[in-house]
């Protein structure tokens, strides 16, 4: 994927109220993510670095044992194995996540 049409790209469904578009290479995958007012992306964890910025709107994070709330323009990184989640409340929000190495269950 040289180059990419966001606005072509269909959406793929990651849980109740989140959605998203990827786009990969070789060593890393790009993934926007859409997650409705309050919706919920579970605690989880992978073996993948993952660092994101907030696009639009606002939401609860927590990474381990810290929590913070992101707004458009904030970044977060999360270390390979460490837990997450994230709680949207009426905003919802937008976020460009980036993952390395290639989340496979991410491509489609």
């Amino acid at each position: 994927m040289a180059f990419c049409d966001v606005e072509k790209r269909r959406e793929k469904e990651l849980g109740d109220g989140v959605l998203t578009k990827t786009f990969w290479g070789e060593h890393m995958l790009v993934s926007l993510v859409e997650i409705e007012p309050y919706s919920e992306v579970p605690a989880h964890k992978h073996p993948h670095e993952q660092a994101g910025i907030v696009m639009d709107g606002e939401f609860e994070m927590w990474i381990g044992s810290k929590r913070k709330i992101l707004r458009r323009g904030d970044c977060f990184i999360v270390p390979p194995g460490i837990e997450h989640r994230v709680k949207t409340s009426e905003s919802g929000c937008k976020v460009a996540d980036i993952f390395s190495p290639v989340r496979e269950e991410y491509k489609y």
